[in-house]
């Protein structure tokens, strides 16, 4: 009976933990730079890209992009 009471501590902990470390940014910040610059892997191909394609969000910054300006919108859902 101990261990479990250990282990749900242990977990309890954890799960704490991982609450104060997990959110980055919030409504109204902006991507920094390098989170820019990082490939990210296409998984539903839409208008210029493939399934299997590499994008980084830095192709929309029109500072990073030679002047071609975008506004983007993220969506992040779960249906769980």
């Amino acid at each position: 009976m101990r261990k479990y009471y250990l282990l749900f501590y242990i977990l309890f902990y954890v799960f704490c933990i991982n609450i104060l470390y997990a959110q980055t940014y919030c409504a109204g910040n902006q991507i920094t730079t390098a989170d820019q610059n990082i490939a990210h892997v296409v998984c539903a191909g839409f208008e210029d890209y493939e399934i299997g394609d590499t994008f980084k969000l830095s192709d929309y910054n029109g500072e990073l992009n030679g002047g071609n300006y975008h506004i983007i919108f993220i969506d992040l859902s779960a249906s769980w």
